[in-house]
């Protein structure tokens, strides 16, 4: 009995939280259906007005994604809503802040065994290698040196940093290859031949 009150419980946050994010976009429960059947998987303004205001029981995750992608916000908004409530419960019987349930549903912090945790750091390290390699470039366009390498020391200090994250990326992709994980793609920043 407590497993359906709790599961009655989280679907009347979604609910909540669905109608707000509805109405801040400007958006009326048709205009959501029609983003759902848009993304190619309608769900019908009288079913989305069911569940708002609470003669739906459940919703189903498949529902709660499809919902969050057509207003344009994460899943977990919909069950987590940081920075309204200052409790939610997680779990039957387990109470956290939004944000904490967040970042477990996220699986934030990841333990370092986790695929999820390696190929978040080799995003994290992508981008900060690509937007240092950016940097380089518009400053030397900034300047003007249109022959070669760009100068000066910022661009040199860049250039060390994003060889030594570079060096650290292509490390922890032989991690994830050993461990049988699929690489991600990585355009421009391969290791030379």
């Amino acid at each position: 009995m407590e497993q359906l009150d709790w599961m009655a419980r989280v679907s009347k946050t979604v609910a909540r939280e669905l109608r707000r994010h509805r109405q801040a976009r400007g958006m009326s429960a048709q205009q959501l259906a029609d983003a759902c059947e848009a993304l190619g998987a309608p769900i019908p303004r009288t079913v989305i007005s069911n569940i708002e205001n609470g003669r739906r029981g459940q919703i189903t995750f498949a529902e709660v994604c499809l919902l969050a992608a057509a207003l344009k916000i994460p899943p977990t908004v919909l069950g987590f809503p940081v920075g309204y409530l200052e409790e939610v419960e997680y779990l039957p019987g387990k109470m956290a802040s939004p944000l904490e349930a967040a970042d477990w549903w996220n699986g934030e912090p990841g333990a370092e065994e986790w695929a999820l945790t390696a190929l978040r750091k080799h995003h994290r390290l992508e981008s900060q290698i690509r937007r240092l390699y950016k940097q380089i470039w518009e400053q030397a366009i900034a300047d003007y040196r249109w022959q070669g390498e760009p100068g000066g020391p910022e661009a040199s200090a860049a250039r060390e940093v994003a060889e030594e994250l570079t060096a650290e990326l292509h490390e922890l992709r032989d991690e994830i290859a050993g461990r049988g994980l699929v690489l991600p793609p990585l355009p421009g920043l391969d290791r030379p031949a």
